[in-house]
C-alpha cells in the first residue's frame, strides 16, 4: 500500500448561538474563534472525487487514516475533520449546539473541498454519530452529494446524562453543556484487541457527550429513520451483526429503493477498526466507484 502523507488544515469557524445558528463575527479570543482541525489525504493521480469522513462520538479523524489511504489509492481525495469538541478541534469536549451547527461545520469542509476540487463529485462517509451528521447534511443540502455511506448509524442513541441532585439543586435541571458519558467500552466498539488498546491509550479519544449533544443525537436518529428515503443520492448502510450500539434490525429497516443495507456477521460497532477493516474500506471504495460512476 502506498502511503500518502496527510496535510493538516485548520478552518476558521464562526461561533454559534445556543441554537446552533451562526453567531457574531470571528474574533481572536477563545470564545469567538473556533478552529476546525482537518487532515487531508491526496488522491493518487487526478482526483475522481472528494470524500469527507465524519467520525463517531468521542473519536477523531486521524484514526481513520488507514481507510483514507485505501480510498486515496482509488483516486479519491479524503478529508478527515475533527468535529467541534473532538480531537484537535476547539470546543468543549463532547458538546454541540445542535444540528444547525453541525451542518455549518460540514459545509465549511465541503466549501474547502470545492475550492480544491470545484467540479468533482462529493461524498460523505459517516461512522456512528457521524453517520447521523451525514444524513442531516444531505437532507439540508439536497443535490450536493453524489453518494452517502453510513457505517453503524447510531439509530438508537443511549447515553448516561447528568441529573438534578441534592437539596439545593432539586429543581435545577442540568444545563445544555453539562457533561454526560457515552459509556461505550473499547470491547463494544471492536473485537480487535489491538484496536481496543489503541482506543484506550489514545489521548484524543473520550467518552464525553453533553446534554445538548445527546438530545441532538436523538433528534437526528429519528430524522434518519423517517427521512433517509428522501435523499436522491445512492446510500450504502453497513452494520455489524454483533453491534450492541446499532441494532442490525434497526439498520435493516432503512433499506429502500436507493438505500442498500449490508450486515457484516460477528463484527461490532466501529467497523473501520474491526477485523478486516482494510477489506471493508476496499468494499466501500468499490461501491463508490459503481455508485458515482
Amino acid at each position: 500500500m502506498s502511503l500518502h502523507e496527510p496535510l493538516t488544515t485548520y478552518l476558521e469557524l464562526r461561533e454559534s448561538t445556543p441554537e446552533g445558528e451562526e453567531g457574531s463575527g470571528l474574533s481572536h479570543s477563545s470564545a469567538g474563534l473556533v478552529l476546525l482541525h482537518v487532515l487531508e489525504v491526496a488522491a493518487d493521480g487526478e482526483p475522481r472525487g472528494g470524500v469527507t469522513l465524519l467520525h463517531d462520538a468521542g473519536d477523531h479523524g486521524a484514526r481513520y487514516l488507514s481507510a483514507a489511504q485505501v480510498l486515496a489509492e482509488g483516486g479519491w481525495a479524503v478529508a478527515l475533520p475533527d468535529m467541534r469538541g473532538h480531537g484537535r478541534s476547539e470546543g468543549a469536549r463532547g458538546h454541540s449546539n445542535g444540528a444547525r451547527e453541525v451542518v455549518r461545520d460540514v459545509q465549511a469542509v465541503q466549501e474547502h473541498l470545492a475550492y480544491r476540487l470545484p467540479t468533482a463529485p462529493k461524498v460523505l462517509v459517516g461512522q456512528g454519530l457521524g453517520a447521523l451528521y451525514a444524513v442531516e447534511y444531505a437532507l439540508e443540502h439536497p443535490g450536493s452529494l453524489a453518494a452517502l455511506c453510513l457505517l453503524s448509524p447510531l439509530l438508537e442513541p443511549r447515553f448516561e446524562l447528568p441529573k438534578a441532585g441534592g437539596l439545593t439543586k432539586l429543581f435545577k435541571k442540568p444545563g445544555p453543556d453539562a457533561p454526560g458519558r457515552t459509556t461505550w467500552t473499547p470491547q463494544q466498539l471492536t473485537g480487535n484487541a489491538d484496536e481496543q488498546r489503541a482506543w484506550a491509550s489514545d489521548d484524543l479519544t473520550h467518552d464525553a457527550i453533553t446534554v445538548r449533544a445527546a438530545a441532538q443525537a436523538q433528534e437526528l436518529a429519528a430524522r434518519c429513520r423517517t427521512d433517509l428515503a428522501r435523499i436522491a443520492a445512492p446510500v450504502l448502510v453497513v452494520v455489524g451483526g454483533a453491534d450492541e450500539l446499532t441494532p442490525p434490525a434497526a439498520a435493516q429497516a432503512l433499506a429502500g429503493d436507493r438505500v442498500e443495507v449490508r450486515v457484516r456477521p460477528d463484527l461490532r460497532h466501529d467497523l473501520l477498526h474491526e477485523r478486516g477493516a482494510r477489506e471493508l474500506a476496499v468494499e466501500l471504495r468499490d461501491w463508490l466507484d459503481s455508485a458515482v460512476g
